[in-house]
Formats: C-alpha cells, structure tokens, sequence
C-alpha cells in the first residue's frame, strides 16, 4: 500500500529521490575509516559494560560488596536467579561483539573485498541481535528499579549510558548497512564509487545512461 511505497522512497537509492540509505559517507569520514571506528567504538563500550556486569555479579555473590551510590544488592536477593541470568546473557554478548569487532577490523584492514563483505554482514546480523538483547534486558532492569533509577547516582549513570548506547548502536548499524552497499557496487562492478559529482556523471556518460531515446 501507500506505506510500501513510502519505505520503498525513504531508502531508495537513486539520489533524484533523496534516498536517504545508504550513506556516501559518515560525517567526515570514509565509511571504510567509520566502520574501523564503529568496531573501535564496540570494544571500548562493550569492555566498559563487561566490568559493570562482572561487579553487579559480585554484588549479588558477596552480601559484604556492594556498588557505591548503586542498588543495594540484599535488596534483590529475592529474585537473584533473574538478575543472574541477565547479568551472564549481557557478559557473554559483550564479549562475543569485543571479540567480532577486532575481527571486523582486521577484515577491512586485511581482507579482500569478498570476505570483508561477509563478514560485514555477519557482524551486522550480529549487532542488531546485540540491540536487541540489550533492549530486553534493559526494560526488564529499569522496569523493575522503577522510581529508583533515578535516585541513586550510579543507577542513573548506568541508564543514560544504555539509552546513549543505543541510539550511537543504531547508528553503528546504518554506518554498517552503507558499507555493505558500498561494498556491494565494488564486487558488482569491479571499482570502488566515486564519491566526486563530476566522475559520476562522466561514469554515466560513458555508459550511455545519460543519453536520450530518439523517438
């Protein structure tokens, strides 16, 4: 329907549209140099996030531990099993991504284009099953800290930091998707795309697009 069609605009790729997916560029950088410092970004937070989980264990395996201006950690004991539980998914995702990032980096720096393309693609997979885990965890936590998360100075500092992860997430993701694209037209047409106007339409000239039909 009329939404279809919309979506199909939104990230359609002729720029006479306005397509807004896939990017050219990311700022000022090369999507090459952002995808290096998306997976850069990914091993400092993920490390960051890793040491809050392993304390937030500690807290709930020592009654003498707690985190200074965090939850008190007795007062959870009574659903211990849920909060272990989110703690081990959320370590385990966190070094799975660490892990994924210094391969994807590795990939773009190293790899042909073929098998850095695949890779991309499976970290991207990768990363938006990340968000999403992260998500899910992070409403059940918040949800149950209720009114407390913003009284106590360490729960508010871990909250706006999982909503500020987020949305710089989602951002890794579209810096991703472009790559792809871009890696895409490399493997499709055996050149890297000129990101200079005046080579691109020189490109088409020579390809005859440009040309008008004589009726």
């Amino acid at each position: 329907g009329e939404f279809r069609l919309f979506i199909r605009w939104l990230f359609s790729k002729n720029p006479s549209k306005m397509g807004m997916l896939p990017l050219d560029q990311f700022l000022c950088w090369k999507l090459k140099v952002a995808t290096i410092a998306s997976a850069g970004y990914i091993i400092v937070t993920a490390t960051m996030c890793a040491i809050l989980e392993i304390l937030d264990i500690a807290a709930l395996a020592d009654d003498s531990f707690d985190i200074s201006g965090g939850f008190k950690a007795h007062w959870r004991q009574h659903v211990w099993e849920g909060w272990l539980a989110i703690n081990i998914v959320l370590l385990v995702c966190h070094l799975i991504m660490i892990g994924a990032s210094v391969v994807l980096i590795l990939a773009v720096k190293r790899f042909p284009t073929f098998y850095e393309y695949n890779l991309t693609k499976l970290y991207m997979a990768l990363m938006i099953c990340y968000i999403l885990v992260e998500l899910g965890c992070g409403l059940y936590r918040y949800s149950w800290y209720a009114e407390n998360t913003f009284r106590l100075p360490y729960l508010v500092f871990i909250c706006l930091f999982w909503m500020l992860r987020t949305i710089l997430n989602v951002t890794v993701c579209i810096i991703l998707h472009s790559r792809l694209s871009e890696l895409d037209y490399e493997i499709r047409y055996g050149e890297k795309k000129s990101l200079d106007p005046f080579s691109a339409q020189a490109a088409l000239m020579r390809s005859g697009y440009s040309t008008p039909m004589l009726r």
